[in-house]
């Protein structure tokens, strides 16, 4: 048994000894090493009401038609803002090697929705827009007889930037969402209900970032 032990210590002195052979001297400062991070930005429901930019008096009924007074309208735009910093990301890292938009878009209206997001500077001019071929055309949702919606259709979309656009980010601070419906064709019947109705946005982020040691 003795013998045995001391055959045992023997063995780990050698096993040790060579791992401690293969480290290198010392760590070399030019060393990196990449990591990812996904976070949320933000969320909203867009729908009538001033907090998505809409004038509430265009819900009152006009006396001629016996129809709300957006229904006049072509379009109905709305749009919400929500503060965004680049340097949110960046934070200790040397660089942005890869960043990823996703959006998650659930149609609350009965009737066909555009939506785009804006990236603002300070000044309030628009740096970018996430869809580059214009904005993006959602699915009507499906109302019941009494007007409450059975089916929100769900859009998912991810937007990755090169790194132009990336650079570009140093000049914004907020995303604005911006969605506009067409009152053409809408079902008559739904009008009323219309107040009711809202477009879900849900906006997150995905960087690869790269840290030096």
């Amino acid at each position: 048994m003795k013998q045995f032990f001391i055959f045992a210590v023997f063995l780990i002195s050698i096993i040790l000894s060579s791992c401690l052979s293969d480290m290198p001297d010392s760590i070399s400062s030019d060393s990196e090493m990449n990591t990812s991070i996904a976070f949320p930005l933000g969320e909203t429901s867009l729908g009538l009401n001033s907090i998505s930019g809409f004038d509430e008096q265009l819900l009152d009924i006009n006396p001629l038609t016996n129809e709300p007074y957006w229904v006049e309208f072509e379009e109905i735009p709305l749009s919400y803002s929500m503060p965004f910093e680049i340097g949110d990301i960046y934070q200790n890292s040397e660089e942005i090697v890869k960043l990823t938009f996703r959006l998650n878009m659930y149609n609350g209206f009965p009737s066909f929705v555009s939506v785009q997001l804006y990236l603002i500077n300070e000044s309030g001019i628009y740096v970018d827009q996430l869809f580059d071929d214009g904005p993006i055309e959602l699915t009507p949702a499906t109302a019941n007889n009494n007007g409450e919606i059975t089916s929100k259709p769900h859009e998912q979309k991810d937007i990755p930037f090169n790194s132009d656009r990336i650079n570009n980010l140093q000049f914004v601070n907020r995303i604005m969402v911006s969605v506009v419906f067409n009152t053409e064709n809408i079902d008559a019947e739904l009008v009323g209900f219309y107040d009711e109705y809202f477009v879900d946005v849900q906006i997150g982020v995905k960087a690869q970032l790269k840290f030096g040691i």
